[in-house]
């Protein structure tokens, strides 16, 4: 349980999802990560990231049973569209979780983080045997929201004023999903 393969790919409907690395980073993904609209809902806004802060980040999100970084491409044409992570995993406890980010613009609203997420869950599930995979976002995150109803994810609960977000405190809501549930 929980030891991963580096050349792990999973296929969906129009996206093929595969460990993310460092040949994987790209101008366009740079730039990215240090646009405000983009970043807006992650803890990530808080840092400047340049070519080696990410090849750091990536180093250390591939660390074996610990987390894997997961890079969402199109099929189509092979485009880098978003990451997905699973991250914090416990080995008793059989869960992990996920954070996710889709950056290419030009692709938000077509469904991609839902076909992306509900792939990743199987293979969470189904391949690696988890019984949990939970997630947190900022309450006026109504894209992730969204997703994750969508997904079937329930709410669990609600750190309040947890996050401070443009000159406030915003709340943080904790999503899963469990096996049993799909």
């Amino acid at each position: 349980m929980m030891d991963f393969n580096n050349n792990i790919t999973i296929d969906s409907d129009r996206l093929s999802i595969k460990v993310f690395s460092l040949k994987d980073i790209t101008a366009k993904y740079i730039k990215s990560l240090n646009n405000k609209e983009i970043m807006r809902f992650t803890e990530a806004r808080h840092r400047a990231w340049d070519e080696n802060e990410i090849q750091k980040f990536v180093i250390s999100a591939a660390k074996n049973v610990e987390s894997i970084l997961f890079g969402v491409f199109l099929k189509k044409d092979n485009r880098h569209i978003g990451n997905i992570r699973l991250f914090n995993f416990h080995k008793i406890h059989l869960r992990a979780e996920l954070s996710f980010l889709f950056y290419d613009k030009d692709e938000w609203g077509k469904g991609y983080a839902t076909e992306a997420i509900r792939a990743i869950l199987s293979y969470s599930f189904e391949d690696i045997g988890l019984h949990r995979v939970y997630a947190d976002y900022y309450e006026p995150n109504l894209a992730s929201a969204k997703v994750f109803s969508k997904l079937g994810f329930e709410i669990e609960g609600v750190y309040k004023k947890h996050f401070w977000f443009e000159g406030r405190f915003v709340d943080s809501i904790r999503v899963a999903k469990l096996k049993d549930d799909c």
